[in-house]
């Protein structure tokens, strides 16, 4: 026993806490249950009789009804939401005739899913979409049930208003049922809800070319909607997102061209010239046939052009338009025919920038005193670009390093390039060097001996009963 005089110690405060706080919540239980629940008065009523049968009534306001529920019950956030009963009887259409289907085993998934179904019919959108979620994020639940209610879950949302999480829905029917049946319905779906969020996005387009054409003077940016069914923040980026999610998982449908155009414009209209050749470009491999391909071909040339940031950086891009400018005249002569005079001067305009990449690596090299590789460079871009201004600047530089070589003994002056058969620009009429011929020695080699006669062997007589040696 605790001695009287001792303090007392922290561990057996909180034990004489807990308990006050164990007999505090015993004694709010019953009033809490009896005085907050539906239908409930504070007057005492006698128990019915122990023969009195249970009526359970459809009326809210009766206290014994089915609907009222306690204040525990509405705190049961895991409970589904209450659904109708399914239907009681229900047919099947075979090829031998009509047939009655068995009933849902009562508190089964299917049952569920039915009364969730009778919720859809009745156009209470916001109860069916909950009891779909419910049933589909169930473990015990089977695939195909599952399966349509989660896709009934996305329409759900969709026909309530709520377009960002039934784009978001819908995504995820497709990635955990790939194969499944409401799969072209969700595609299509997702690539509506994503074509309609862009609506925003064609309206800047539209404010910003009246901008530049001087009718308006500023363009109002939005970075906010109050808009049920639309994203409340990045509204054109989520768009982006679905577009991307369609393409990845229709690659090869009716709607893939489409998405990656889409997706390909935004870009495009921002300025970001390196995505918006991704998309382009895809258009054109992938989808060489669409009647969008065209139009992507002229804007991944255009794309690819920018995209690269000038002579100073990487060439590459350059030279895959130099290509798509020839895949257009091969393979696209509709566009040769009406864009001929666009396709010439991106030519041109690629033509330059090339011409201005080699002649600034001839001057790098001959900044740091690579007197070779600076004279070769210059002659390349003469070779290359003939008519181009760098070629004339390329010649005279060529030269100063030519003269600069024959008075200073301490450079060395580079022989002329010599000409390349099969090079573009390069004159073929230049011959090979005959070929050399075999040095042959005077003397001849000796005449193989004779080989040994072989002897001929004596033919041996038999003779019966005389051993053969």
């Amino acid at each position: 026993m605790r001695d009287p005089r001792q303090p007392r110690t922290r561990e057996s405060l909180r034990r004489r806490l807990r308990r006050l706080m164990v007999l505090g919540l015993a004694a709010c239980a019953p009033v809490v249950s009896g005085c907050l629940t539906p239908g409930s008065t504070s007057e005492a009523k006698d128990p019915p009789p122990l023969n009195t049968p249970l009526v359970v009534s459809s009326d809210p306001s009766v206290p014994g009804s089915s609907d009222s529920s306690s204040f525990w019950e509405k705190l049961n956030f895991a409970k589904p939401p209450l659904a109708p009963p399914p239907p009681a009887e229900t047919i099947l259409v075979r090829a031998d005739g009509i047939i009655p289907e068995p009933p849902p085993k009562p508190g089964s998934p299917q049952e569920m899913l039915l009364g969730a179904h009778e919720l859809f019919r009745q156009g209470d959108y916001e109860k069916s979409a909950a009891l779909y979620k419910f049933i589909a994020d169930r473990k015990k639940t089977p695939m195909a049930v599952a399966e349509e209610a989660r896709y009934y879950q996305a329409e759900s949302l969709r026909l309530s208003g709520d377009w960002p999480k039934a784009a978001d829905v819908y995504n995820d029917v497709l990635n955990k049922f790939p194969n499944s049946a409401y799969r072209e319905q969700a595609i299509r779906h997702m690539y509506d809800i994503a074509n309609f969020w862009l609506e925003d996005t064609r309206l800047r387009m539209k404010e910003t070319r009246e901008q530049t054409e001087g009718k308006r003077w500023f363009v109002p940016s939005h970075f906010v909607n109050i808009d049920p069914k639309k994203p409340v923040f990045d509204e054109e980026g989520r768009a982006i997102e679905k577009l991307e999610q369609v393409r990845y998982n229709d690659i090869n449908g009716p709607l893939a061209d489409q998405a990656l155009f889409l997706a390909g414009s935004v870009k495009f209209f921002n300025q970001d010239f390196k995505e918006a050749d991704n998309y382009f470009s895809q258009i054109h491999e992938k989808h060489p046939n669409s009647p969008l391909a065209e139009r992507a071909v002229e804007l991944a040339i255009v794309s690819k052009h920018l995209s690269t940031g000038g002579a100073e950086y990487d060439g590459r891009k350059v030279a895959e338009a130099r290509n798509l400018v020839r895949s257009a005249f091969d393979n696209y002569p509709e566009l040769a025919n009406k864009k001929k005079d666009f396709l010439a001067r991106q030519l041109v305009g690629i033509t330059l920038q090339q011409a201005e990449k080699d002649y600034k690596m001839a001057e790098f090299w001959r900044r740091t005193g690579h007197v070779g590789a600076a004279y070769f460079y210059y002659h390349v871009v003469m070779q290359r670009y003939p008519q181009t201004p760098f070629a004339e600047m390329s010649r005279k530089k060529a030269e100063e390093l030519r003269l600069k070589g024959l008075t200073d003994k301490n450079v060395i002056t580079p022989p002329e390039p010599r000409a390349q058969l099969g090079r573009p620009g390069v004159p073929g009429d230049e011959t090979a060097p005959e070929p050399r011929k075999l040095q042959t020695n005077s003397e001849t080699a000796p005449q193989p001996r004779p080989a040994p006669a072989e002897e001929t062997p004596v033919p041996r007589l038999f003779t019966p009963g005389v051993p053969q040696q």
